[in-house]
């Protein structure tokens, strides 16, 4: 389903991705670790072109990207293909939450305003928010605020949903919540990739454990593979100065 060739990608002539190689199938869950400034943020922000790869090939079903020739209807298409949960949540600070899942169904899918308001109200009871519909970002904690944020993504039914982070700016206690809903979606089959620091849930909703240092993919296999049988010495260290509580 989704199949990225050599991809590259520098920031002030510091090579963040050195030729990325990646395959995932339809309905995987792929969690991505490493530590910070190691170009995980950086590989899903270029799948979707928030960041310009530099160089490489990006196939998503029917849609093969040579990121040197890319057109404008390319990334189009590209972007309606992939949606986002990213660390800071990014919802509309005038909407209801309601209305932050109904936008996009309005502007990105064409759904009439009748129709879309009726999926917004299935979406935010599948992500647990049903008596927070017409609750302002400001009124919602940052657990709720992040669940809105999972099901404006929902909306779109993207083929893929790419996580960036999307526990790190939450209080401890409110991890919990957006980890629940994260899980669902992994037992519904949606093909999830998943950048996070978060060890446990990595080893408990992936399929496969990615682990990616200084701008290359390291290691990877099946959490059990990966966390009790890691065969490359910097995967095994990292792992070492972790918890998997």
């Amino acid at each position: 389903m989704i199949k990225i060739q050599n991809l590259h990608k520098n920031f002030n002539n510091v090579e963040v991705l050195k030729g990325i190689n990646l395959d995932i199938k339809k309905g995987e869950v792929v969690a991505i670790i490493g530590p910070s400034g190691t170009g995980k943020s950086t590989l899903l922000r270029c799948m979707n072109f928030l960041e310009r790869p530099d160089k490489g090939i990006i196939e998503i079903d029917d849609l093969k990207i040579d990121v040197e020739k890319v057109t404008k209807n390319q990334i189009h298409q590209l972007r309606t293909y992939t949606s986002m949960v990213f660390q800071s949540y990014n919802l509309f600070k005038n909407k209801t939450a309601i209305q932050n899942i109904i936008e996009p169904l309005i502007t990105v899918k064409g759904i009439n305003k009748n129709e879309a308001k009726e999926i917004a109200i299935d979406i935010l009871k599948e992500v647990g928010l049903s008596d927070k519909k017409d609750f302002y970002p400001s009124k919602l904690s940052g657990g709720q605020q992040q669940r809105v944020a999972i099901g404006r993504t929902m909306a779109v039914n993207p083929k893929i949903m790419l996580f960036d982070e999307p526990t790190s700016a939450l209080d401890p206690e409110l991890v919990g919540e957006v980890l629940n809903v994260i899980k669902k979606l992994a037992y519904q089959k949606t093909t999830m990739i998943i950048v996070t620091h978060e060890m446990k849930f990595a080893k408990d909703v992936a399929d496969r454990i990615i682990f990616m240092d200084g701008g290359n993919i390291i290691e990877q296999g099946p959490p059990d593979k990966i966390y009790n049988y890691a065969e490359n010495p910097r995967t095994i260290k990292f792992l070492k100065q972790v918890q998997l509580e």
